[in-house]
């Protein structure tokens, strides 16, 4: 039912308002929106409205989103090509030639991050206006905290990839909007860090009415932890990590079923802070991360291989004893794939394994767009992370919820920021060994120094969020992305220019809309 409740909210919300013709959407629309006046009348109301902005999030497979293909931004980094440059603007962003034009998600993040805004906007003013005849202030302030959530996870995500941005706050005329200009990223980054503590003061550890799916407490600390993470400002991020690291127990804590987690089987698990909601057979509320992903040529359940997987990701697997693959006496090249940390074969399937009782063969389980790898810096590997076993899940129609937000990635970035605050204290290795531990991994090597435990944490990082699109924003904030990205030669032709790709190019739909919009250096 809650499932069914995005797609009629999704539908009553859109009939409610004055929408402009096709070609104007992507103009004007996104920032002026008119108002609902009159749809909200009870809490129902507002329920419906506010399910009507998660479809901003869920997209489909040719029509984008705002987080469209998240573990795709793996395909820009050193742990994998993109096979087809038709895969919605991911090879221009690991090629470096982003532009205005480049549509895919480079637009997509700006133009649906603008009308999720414009919805937000929309229902908090029907709240603001106290005319909601049966919304009592404690349900109006939970409401609000999921409204204020969503804005600040809309601005964050925004702020990271274009910098800047025009800021609003409220509902506003096109021709207000024609007026707009960009506010500095400091001025937006403000603004999440005031939403996301209005959003952890008012939401409970539970979700609203227990729909999984909805942002709780914990979501909202994690959110201004990572904020404040990605934008270096150590201490404070070390400080809001480690308040909701006290915390852990009865609402969430590390779960031992990693590979559950984005398998569909554990999706409820308390290491789950927030992922964006799917469901097979419900009216286009499926995923199509498994038509991507999946191992080839399976007849129910099968993907089409998007990825090719880099040995230089294969080789940063750490052997069971904690040592690289270079300094282990554990490491046989003739099987590479044994005695390697637990998480290579949880994220991954190779030769030999069985997925819905086929066992895999290469080439014909492991085709990257119909055809074999045949470079020796790629690998035969498909990933089991957003593969589903059991349904029906042809193209858009898998249930695997997409994961956003999770325990693990609090504690580790805690210890990042604590580490670049003191250098490797007693609770940085608390922090670490703990997802060492549910990995079955040795402990980290105590007297690291603070450059090594950031080497080592940076590893972790990569192994621990395999095939979930972080790797891809680390290189980002870390500046290392000029570096590391073009480090593929063989597979793909790569560039990385640092004076302008550490951000994306505003969309030239906004350009040519809104006048004032200035856009990024060298684009």
């Amino acid at each position: 039912m809650r499932k069914l409740l995005y797609v009629i909210g999704l539908f009553s919300f859109l009939l409610s308002l004055p929408i402009a013709c096709s070609d104007d959407i992507l103009h004007k629309e996104p920032i002026g929106f008119a108002a609902a006046e009159g749809f909200f009348q009870t809490e129902n109301d507002i329920m419906v409205g506010i399910n009507g902005i998660y479809p901003i999030f869920q997209g489909d497979i040719w029509g984008g989103s705002f987080v469209q293909l998240q573990p795709h931004f793996d395909s820009a980094t050193d742990n994998a090509v993109l096979c087809c440059d038709w895969e919605h603007g991911f090879t221009a962003i690991a090629r470096g030639t982003m532009s205005p034009t480049s549509g895919g998600i480079v637009g997509w993040k700006y133009n649906f991050g603008y009308q999720g805004l414009a919805r937000i906007h929309n229902i908090m003013e029907a709240i603001e206006s106290g005319t909601i005849e049966d919304l009592t202030p404690e349900r109006a302030a939970l409401w609000m905290g999921e409204l204020r959530f969503l804005r600040g996870f809309i601005y964050s995500e925004m702020a990271a990839v274009y910098g800047g941005v025009p800021l609003v706050t409220s509902m506003i005329s096109n021709q207000e909007a024609e007026a707009l200009t960009r506010s500095t990223k400091e001025e937006v980054i403000n603004l999440v860090l005031q939403d996301l503590d209005f959003a952890a003061d008012n939401l409970e550890y539970t979700p609203t009415n227990g729909q999984n799916g909805r942002p709780t407490k914990q979501a909202a600390l994690a959110l201004k932890g990572k904020v404040l993470l990605y934008n270096d400002r150590w201490a404070e991020a070390a400080a809001t990590l480690k308040e909701l690291i006290d915390e852990e127990g009865a609402h969430f804590y590390l779960d031992n079923d990693y590979e559950g987690l984005f398998r569909g089987t554990n999706e409820e698990s308390p290491e789950i802070f927030f992922s964006i909601q799917h469901m097979t057979d419900a009216g286009g509320e499926g995923s199509f991360l498994q038509t991507h992903y999946a191992p080839s040529n399976v007849v129910i359940g099968g993907g089409w291989g998007s990825f090719t997987y880099t040995r230089n990701l294969l080789d940063a697997y750490y052997m069971t004893d904690g040592l690289p693959i270079s300094d282990s006496p554990l490491y046989d090249p003739e099987n590479e794939i044994e005695n390697r940390d637990p998480r290579l074969r949880w994220t991954f399937f190779f030769p030999g394994d069985e997925y819905r009782g086929v066992i895999l063969e290469n080439p014909t389980n492991f085709l990257v767009n119909g055809s074999a790898v045949t470079s020796p810096d790629g690998v035969v590997m498909r990933s089991r992370k957003w593969v589903s076993e059991t349904g029906n899940t042809g193209e858009s129609n898998s249930p695997v919820n997409l994961v956003l937000m999770r325990y693990s990635d609090v504690l580790l970035m805690y210890a990042e920021a604590q580490n670049e605050v003191s250098g490797p204290v007693a609770t940085v290795y608390e922090a670490v060994n703990k997802i060492r531990a549910r990995a079955g991994m040795p402990d980290f090597r105590q007297g690291m120094s603070q450059e090594e435990m950031r080497q080592e944490i940076r590893h972790e990082r990569r192994i621990e969020f395999a095939m979930e699109g972080t790797r891809y924003f680390d290189l980002l904030r870390w500046r290392t992305a000029e570096e590391v990205i073009p480090s593929l030669p063989t597979l793909e032709n790569r560039q990385f220019d640092p004076s302008r790709n550490y951000l994306w190019p505003i969309p030239q739909s906004a350009m040519d809309g809104f006048s004032n919009i200035e856009q990024n250096p060298g684009y």
